[in-house]
């Protein structure tokens, strides 16, 4: 995509909707009415007092009225007040890796309540609420359409900025400006595909996000067939003021840094529970849980007691299996701060066997059926204060490889028969008042992290029983 800057302004003509040229004759009388009205108060109040009544005066006019109005004034007062007739301004800046969406939204105009309805879906794809709409599998088929009036937009995405844009593509779509975005390294990294309908006369903008596997052409089509209302509606809130805003984002940000502070608080190495002493969360779901050992393998069929009927999903295993049992590598992306791919290389991966015994110390409560037994790694990292929390290190698989080993650092093999389980995903068994299992979990951990003392040292489990409250994190070591 070229670099360079096209500003495109929505106002460049005058065209007015059908529906409003109808209501301009209507809107002569008012705009002459109110036209005297501002020669009278002129003469008896003060500017203050006017802008007030001016203020009443617009908020209890709808819309469509209000854009007539706005355009007959142009005609009849000569007071050069075109853009009420247009909702907002956008203008587009390309760049080569992106695209920003600036909007000067036209605060004269009160918003309109929007709704969008797809009259065309992909097949296997159903409504499932919300403007959600998809297959029902991980399968990457799966479409989101948010209509955004005025007020979304100039409090969500008065600048929409995208990165890694490969092209943007605009077109019309139902007499509507639309833009299709594409995105660079699309199949690799499995991006989306997104259209903007862009109707500044009526004051929305419709966004389509298709998931990878959804084509340009289906989605073009589900934006083709949409079925579109803006209303009028007298419940609808102004916009926000700018204190308004100001406030709100300082109490999210106030929230999110105390949010922050707690799971960044962490533990304190003593409170994490050594190898052989036993957890006792029984407080959660009355079991208590005690890692008895883990060791690393180069093989899967190494690990002592190895045994297909254990493995969670073998359709996520088979794949990455050599016919000797080690692990092939994947391609992986470290990601900094902002989530941006700063690095990508080959892992190699290695097998870890835990042992632990879990112990049913109460009665299951009313709203409980079952144990769960699966558990997931944490790497922690030491803060200043000396205590250790989550590792800000990320490092994920690049989407195209479809290796999900590793998906939140969970375990992908239980040794337990399954004959007692709830849901062979998740390893829940059912467990009377103290009885206990001794069973192993086995995960997938790339090989530099294996290999590095110094980071295994902080390399901690946490079992699913323990109720995961980041507040009050519970570790149980490894060695």
């Amino acid at each position: 995509m070229k670099a360079g800057k096209t500003e495109e302004f929505l106002n460049r003509n005058l065209v007015i909707p059908q529906r409003t040229e109808q209501k301009i004759e209507a809107a002569y009388d008012i705009v002459r009415s109110k036209c005297r009205e501002r020669k009278e108060e002129a003469g008896d109040l003060t500017g203050k007092k006017s802008q007030e009544r001016t203020l009443r005066r617009r908020r209890v006019l709808r819309p469509s009225m209000a854009a007539a109005l706005a355009a007959a004034m142009v005609l009849l007062c000569g007071m050069g007040v075109l853009a009420a007739v247009r909702y907002f301004n956008m203008t587009v800046e390309e760049r080569d890796d992106g695209a920003s969406y600036t909007f000067e939204v036209n605060y004269e105009l009160k918003p309109v309540e929007v709704t969008a309805v797809p009259g065309y879906l992909p097949e296997d794809i159903e409504d499932m609420g919300e403007g959600k709409y998809a297959s029902g599998e991980d399968d990457g088929r799966s479409i989101t359409i948010w209509a955004m009036n005025m007020a979304d937009i100039d409090y969500y995405n008065q600048t929409m900025d995208f990165t890694g844009v490969e092209k943007v593509e605009k077109t019309t779509i139902q007499g509507m400006e639309a833009h299709l975005l594409t995105f660079q390294d699309a199949e690799k990294y499995r991006r989306s595909k997104d259209i903007y309908l862009f109707n500044s006369q009526e004051g929305y903008v419709i966004w389509l996000w298709a998931d990878y596997a959804v084509s340009m052409d289906e989605l073009v089509r589900v934006a083709e067939n949409l079925t579109i209302t803006a209303e009028e509606d007298p419940d609808l809130q102004y916009y926000m003021t700018q204190e308004e805003k100001s406030q709100e984002a300082a109490e999210e940000q106030k929230a999110q840094e105390e949010w922050e502070a707690i799971v960044n608080r962490g533990v304190a190495r003593e409170d994490i529970t050594p190898v052989g002493e036993t957890l006792d969360v029984s407080e959660f779901l009355g079991a208590s849980y005690t890692v008895e050992e883990a060791a690393f393998y180069d093989s899967l069929y190494e690990v002592p007691g190895y045994t297909e009927d254990g493995i969670c999903d073998r359709e996520e295993l088979e794949p990455w299996l050599n016919e000797d049992g080690t692990h092939r590598p994947y391609l992986r992306s470290e990601l900094n701060e902002n989530g941006e791919i700063v690095k990508e290389e080959r892992a190699d991966v290695k097998f870890l066997a835990v042992k632990a015994t879990v112990r049913q110390e109460k009665a299951y409560g009313e709203w409980t059926e079952g144990t769960p037994f699966d558990a997931a790694l944490v790497l922690l990292a030491e803060g200043e204060n000396g205590r250790l929390a989550p590792s800000p290190e990320r490092y994920v698989p690049v989407p195209s490889e479809d290796y999900q080993l590793q998906m939140d650092g969970y375990c992908f093999y239980l040794d337990q028969p399954a004959d007692t389980m709830k849901d062979p995903q998740y390893f829940w068994r059912y467990m009377e008042e103290g009885d206990s299992q001794t069973y192993t979990m086995i995960f997938a951990v790339d090989a530099d992290l294996a290999e590095d003392q110094a980071r295994l040292q902080n390399l901690a489990l946490r079992f699913n029983g323990t109720g995961n409250d980041p507040e009050n994190p519970k570790y149980s070591a490894l060695w």
